[in-house]
């Protein structure tokens, strides 16, 4: 999962890698207030394409992006950068997009929040174990076909006729696991 690593670990990779451009904000003392990426940036830091940036900004995944005030182009702050690390790792666990909007919304709201965060991760969670039930019960029914067929193949009769009634139930287990 590139990109759930802390956000901060990635500044390093950034001055080595010499792809990125950072637009500082200067006051009227000159001093740094703000540092701001591009959208390029935003994608490379995040792992998310610049097309699903848009398309979360879009839907209210992330909250609006600012604009450089001379080009009109995105201008995401580090805060903004840390929200989209945070949605490219929940992207990565299969997280809806609206648990992931209602994720970033919890955040800041205390004790409360943190429950609520409990709550969509323990739902995630179960989604994640019923995937983890269905894959193995398709593993398992593959591996049952491989030695049913190699029963065949060998003409081995009573011992394809018994995998067939040994595994009735593995069948019917991923013909549910399909139909949904």
């Amino acid at each position: 999962m590139r990109g759930c690593t802390d956000y901060m670990s990635h500044r390093s990779y950034r001055r080595v890698a010499g792809l990125l451009q950072v637009l500082e904000v200067r006051n009227v003392r000159g001093m740094s207030t703000t540092t701001w990426h591009t959208i390029r940036e935003a994608s490379i830091i995040s792992g998310l394409p610049e097309s699903t940036l848009r398309y979360y900004e879009q839907i209210g995944i992330i909250d609006p992006i600012a604009r450089d005030p001379s080009s009109g182009h995105r201008a995401y702050t580090d805060e903004d950068i840390q929200a989209l690390v945070t949605v490219s790792c929940l992207s990565a666990t299969g997280m809806p997009l609206d648990a992931m909007r209602e994720y970033l919304q919890n955040r800041f709201d205390g004790p409360e929040g943190a429950r609520r965060q409990m709550e969509l991760l323990d739902a995630q969670a179960l989604r994640l174990a019923a995937k983890a039930e269905s894959i193995r019960m398709q593993q398992a029914y593959v591996s049952f076909k491989t030695l049913y067929w190699r029963a065949v193949a060998e003409g081995h009769d009573d011992e394809a006729q018994r995998l067939l009634d040994e595994n009735r139930d593995i069948v019917e287990r991923v013909k549910r696991i399909a139909a949904k």
